[in-house]
């Protein structure tokens, strides 16, 4: 057997085996794109409602999906960093974090291949009026509920109304007529003289 033969052998022994290795290789990367994908879909369909958990959770496989993206990881770390800043005013705030989160979301299309630009991903949102304003009352209701429970905040109570029976008012009418019409001489009032002897003097 020559040389040629022997590898020709090798080759078609080894064959399947690479044949295997190459197809787990390329089911791996199509797993590990489609996950990516995944987190950026989530995070695209959700980016006009950031309190959402889908939002949430999408946010946090960021820098386990795309570890190896540093362009998309140095996005994430800095609208993190952002979002964990309190010292500033709630406009500057909310202005800053629509740039870096549309940076983000930017980055991850770039990194994707998608074609996007970042007006394209800032101003192309649709989000119902009625889902924010459950957003804020739900806010307010759980902010509250803490505060009185921590007695920070006490419930407002007024009494509008005492409740009182219909027997109980026409006596106060009665009464009130009757006081009226002594006063004006109109009734006389009845005094009962008693002549007791059961009535001990003071010393």
């Amino acid at each position: 057997m020559t040389l040629s033969d022997g590898v020709m052998v090798v080759a078609v022994l080894l064959a399947p085996l690479v044949a295997v290795q190459v197809s787990i290789f390329i089911e791996k990367r199509r797993d590990k794109r489609k996950r990516k994908i995944n987190v950026f879909t989530a995070l695209m369909a959700t980016r006009a409602a950031g309190l959402s958990q889908k939002h949430v959770e999408a946010l946090n496989l960021i820098d386990i999906e795309f570890y190896k993206d540093k362009l998309v990881t140095n996005s994430w770390k800095a609208y993190i960093d952002h979002l964990n800043d309190k010292s500033l005013t709630p406009e500057i705030w909310q202005n800053k974090t629509t740039d870096l989160f549309t940076d983000l979301l930017f980055n991850m299309a770039t990194t994707l291949g998608y074609d996007f630009d970042k007006t394209h991903i800032k101003r192309s949102s649709y989000y119902p009026q009625g889902y924010g304003d459950y957003e804020n009352d739900h806010m307010i209701i759980r902010k509250g509920l803490v505060e009185i429970i921590s007695g920070k905040k006490s419930i407002p109570m007024e009494v509008t109304q005492i409740p009182v029976s219909e027997s109980a008012i026409k006596e106060q009418n009665d009464i009130r007529k009757l006081l009226i019409e002594c006063l004006k001489g109109e009734r006389n009032l009845s005094i009962l003289v008693s002549n007791r002897t059961d009535i001990k003097k003071e010393a």
